[in-house]
């Protein structure tokens, strides 16, 4: 569905109608779990569910629930506690940078006042949108239960997200949920699609989401006490599973299933890993079967499932984006070409950025970091690159907590599923598109991103004060 395809009138009341349900259903939430921040975070992980409309000035339908899940957090959430709060220093500085670089690169780039306003909301107004997300999460107590809501809520995401993907893949819906293949692909005619979910845009995204909701699923089911709960998260790891599977996103499958992997050996439950694997031999085989093309991998062998061959034969153009992008950022250093404008640019100069010795590159850089160097220029790169360093730093940070401190199977799989987002931000452009983005944010924000108590003057004076304490007793007296 697009903007084109419904009047403004029915754009209007699609988004009113979104608004009642996102406040009602927000409403019950918080009286249902006796929590008033629970509406927020139920909503920001509703998020996906809204598929990607325009409506007018890079405002579209998936823009609701996040908005109105962070009107909730504001206004259900101390915020007095940001003043006595440490945020990751690294964090805090490459965000500056980067929202800094964004604001420059968008008045240097910008033809009209208009322009230069979708820009800001584009780039800067992106990271800056994120950044709140997370600390409205983060500032949501007690932590036991955040962290137990997001992780229920990013299970029942994925779960609908992959009974939906599965039924638009194996039933006639009129391709709806599914992507069309591409012509020069493997997959082209050979499977129905490649499944998008709800989300309404890439299928790249979906994965992208899938990552996360599995090992929050498998970290509830590594946890679950009851048999019968056991079963049931397992049976949707493996649905959402197969579901990643037929969206056919390769980086999405691997780290999925690297990071289910990782979890289950610090738990000590490798073996879960085999039916897992199970399922994803099963969604390969129930695609077509065709010999190789001539001149890849297996040309001249017995015929093979289009989904594997689609693991060899499909070559990405990564190097070619990555290489254009930052031939882009060298060119451009100071303010980059602007927000969202790589595109353009590119065609506008064919022979130095699509035709490279690499390949062609017809797409935006598809790399977190280089995105930001070719839109804002070198200084938004180092700003990207911090951000993600700093944000995988803390990720690693709790794993490694989890051999001296009991830190719980969730909190565990929270941080490997931010790390398997960041690390597909490498070959995908998450940070900017906000349906992913959202969902990202409320993951860091539950699980990864620790506000530290920063100790007043009072507080440290009290501390001394204990210390310095004489011994409680009766008193010793002095010989004359």
């Amino acid at each position: 569905m697009t903007n084109e395809d419904l009047s403004p009138l029915a754009l209007a009341g699609l988004a009113a109608g979104i608004v009642v349900v996102g406040v009602l259903v927000g409403r019950w939430v918080a009286r249902r779990t006796a929590w008033a921040p629970a509406a927020g975070i139920v909503l920001l992980v509703a998020t996906p569910l809204v598929p990607h409309v325009p409506v007018v000035s890079g405002f579209s339908l998936d823009d609701i629930l996040p908005l109105l899940g962070i009107a909730y957090l504001a206004t259900t959430v101390d915020l007095r506690r940001i003043a006595s709060v440490r945020v990751p220093r690294l964090l805090l500085i490459g965000l500056v940078i980067v929202i800094a670089a964004g604001i420059a690169s968008s008045i240097v780039n910008a033809s009209s006042p208009t322009q230069a306003l979708t820009m800001l909301l584009r780039s800067p107004g992106r990271y800056a949108y994120l950044a709140v997300i997370v600390v409205l999460v983060a500032l949501a107590e007690p932590a036991d239960r955040r962290r137990a809501l997001v992780a229920r809520s990013m299970a029942l995401l994925g779960t609908a997200e992959a009974l939906f993907g599965l039924a638009a893949f194996f039933l006639p819906l009129g391709g709806i949920g599914l992507e069309p293949t591409r012509k020069f692909s493997v997959l082209y005619f050979e499977v129905p699609g490649r499944i998008a979910g709800t989300l309404g845009i890439s299928p790249n995204f979906l994965g992208a989401i899938f990552v996360l909701t599995i090992l929050l699923t498998a970290g509830l089911a590594i946890e679950a006490g009851a048999r019968r709960d056991r079963l049931l998260l397992w049976g949707s790891v493996l649905l959402q599973t197969l579901a990643l599977t037929l969206t056919f996103t390769r980086a999405s499958l691997g780290l999925a299933i690297v990071g289910l992997a990782v979890l289950l050996l610090l738990r000590g439950r490798i073996r879960y890993i085999v039916p897992v694997l199970f399922i994803v031999a099963l969604g390969f085989m129930t695609t077509p079967s065709r010999a190789a093309t001539p001149g890849t991998p297996g040309a001249g062998g017995p015929s093979t499932p289009v989904a594997i061959q689609r693991l060899t034969s499909d070559i990405p153009d990564r190097l070619a984006l990555w290489y254009s992008a930052t031939l882009m950022m060298l060119d451009n250093p100071l303010t980059g070409v602007g927000p969202g404008r790589t595109v353009e640019v590119a065609m506008s100069d064919p022979e130095r950025y699509i035709d490279t010795p690499v390949g062609s590159a017809t797409n935006s850089a598809h790399n977190t970091v280089l995105l930001a160097g070719a839109e804002v220029g070198i200084a938004g790169a180092i700003g990207a690159f911090l951000v993600n360093l700093a944000i995988a730093l803390a990720a690693l940070r709790i794993l490694l907590l989890g051999r001296r401190e009991n830190v719980a199977v969730v909190e565990a799989a929270g941080a490997v599923a931010v790390l398997g987002y960041l690390a597909q931000g490498m070959v995908n452009n998450l940070f900017n598109v906000a349906v992913a983005g959202v969902v990202f944010a409320v993951v860091a924000g539950a699980y990864v991103i620790r506000l530290e108590v920063v100790p007043s003057v009072d507080m440290t004076t009290a501390r001394d004060g204990q210390r310095q304490r004489a011994p409680t007793g009766p008193p010793v007296e002095e010989s004359l």
